[in-house]
């Protein structure tokens, strides 16, 4: 077994400034839709099966969920041991489990990467206090 540990810490109003500045090209760039979603920049379908476990999202909880996306990206890729050298910021997906919880999806070249090392496990975990995200991913495999 290999365990292969990544983590990241965000200054949250440094998200902020990001989006005042590039809007939704940063938002297209960095973050995937399912991922805009849950943190309520976009509205879901309503047929989405997370609808009825969105709480509504104020704009500054809204900053502070993409803020822990962006450093649990950072920290998956890390863990990934690439940076994202070679990976976009999309191919590296976090999504909100209906209990809460994150979850990493991997697509494009951070799915093929992951593929030749067989079946790969995520643990992820995030943090928040005041202006700071912390993000932490443990990936194992064989």
């Amino acid at each position: 077994m290999i365990i292969r540990l990544g983590t990241d810490i965000v200054y949250i109003p440094r998200i902020a400034v990001a989006l005042d500045r590039f809007g939704d090209r940063f938002l297209q760039r960095v973050y995937t839709q399912a991922e805009q979603q849950d943190c309520g920049c976009i509205q879901p379908p309503m047929v989405d099966y997370l609808t009825p476990y969105l709480a509504p999202l104020t704009a500054q909880n809204s900053i502070n969920q993409l803020a822990g996306r962006w450093a649990a990206k950072e920290a998956v890729a890390k863990a990934l041991l690439t940076g994202f050298r070679g990976l976009s910021y999309t191919d590296i997906e976090i999504r909100r489990q209906p209990n809460g919880a994150p979850k990493v999806f991997l697509y494009g070249a951070a799915a093929d990467l992951a593929a030749g090392w067989g079946g790969c496990q995520w643990q992820l975990s995030l943090s928040h206090d005041r202006d700071y995200c912390v993000a932490t991913a443990l990936l194992i495999y064989d």
